[in-house]
């Protein structure tokens, strides 16, 4: 009876574990049917205090929408971030008042709607006096894998290395350090810090050295942190997908745990479980008769 129960133990730890990674696979598939793309309408009024932002993604609904608003002079005046309906459609408006919307010219709206140069574009709307230029702008790329925004994206040019970055911090720190480089030493790099359910949980925006090198300390405190799990790093420099590095930082009770997925845990417990039963298997094979 004991060898059985050796067997059926780790055996029902290998299903629940397969059942885990089926359930996940599921649920990153469960909008796999959507049309690829997006498509995106950006409107204002002629004096109004808002811009309306309307569309439709074809990325998967667990992949948060983010609309970030650069000011002319190169500061960030507005973040928003919101997810998808079941059907890839998604809206919202942002105020143009305050004293960040003081500076009259061109705001860039960046919007990142799911992985890749498919799901970003940039949209440019004038205002003046904190109030809005008449503004209507369309685009679409659904149906296709081109991102069609080639005329805006600030495209790698031959010779050009991109953007990257890397993560490092000590095993139990309540702070991790973002390093990176690029070759566009003119251009601001936007930071991000996405948590496990989807929020922002910081932005910094950084301006490499000319060597191109870039660094910033993030602390891991307070209630914006305290869910565990895996936070996304992302790092935007234009829209080029050259220029758009990302990286995972495991978290656990507001200090950095060692980087080791989900997906890598389940196969680490399947693996030992498959070795646990062959041990059985042994074990009962020559075990003799009664």
């Amino acid at each position: 009876m004991s060898h059985y129960r050796k067997i059926v133990i780790p055996l029902f730890t290998m299903l629940f574990a397969i059942s885990m990674i089926s359930t996940a696979a599921l649920q990153n598939n469960a909008y796999a049917g959507l049309e690829p793309g997006m498509s995106v309408s950006v409107t204002a009024s002629e004096g109004s205090g808002k811009i309306s932002i309307g569309g439709y993604t074809g990325a998967a609904q667990s992949d948060a929408i983010t609309i970030t608003v650069v000011a002319p002079n190169g500061n960030i005046v507005a973040i928003d971030q919101l997810s998808a309906d079941s059907s890839g459609n998604f809206s919202t408006d942002i105020s143009t008042g305050g004293s960040m919307w003081g500076q009259d010219g061109t705001y860039t709206v960046n919007l990142q709607a799911g992985p890749g140069g498919l799901y970003a574009a940039d949209f440019d709307v004038d205002i003046s006096n904190g109030t809005t230029d008449g503004t209507s702008i369309d685009f679409s790329n659904t149906g296709t894998y081109d991102d069609g925004y080639e005329t805006k994206m600030q495209s790698a040019t031959e010779g050009s290395t991109g953007l990257s970055i890397s993560a490092d911090a000590v095993e139990g720190a309540t702070s991790f350090t973002i390093n990176g480089s690029t070759d566009r030493t003119e251009s601001a790099v936007t930071l991000t810090v996405v948590a496990p359910n989807g929020n922002i949980v910081t932005v910094d925006q950084l301006s490499p050295g000319s060597d191109g090198a870039f660094s910033s300390e993030i602390g891991v405190g307070g209630p914006m942190w305290s869910q565990d799990g895996i936070y996304t790093v992302t790092a935007i420099q234009g829209d080029a997908t050259a220029y758009q590095s990302t990286v995972e930082v495991d978290i656990a009770d507001g200090a950095v745990i060692p980087e080791f997925g989900t997906v890598a845990s389940l196969v680490l417990v399947i693996a030992i479980t498959s070795i646990i039963i062959l041990s059985a298997k042994g074990r009962l094979s020559i075990a003799p008769k009664l």
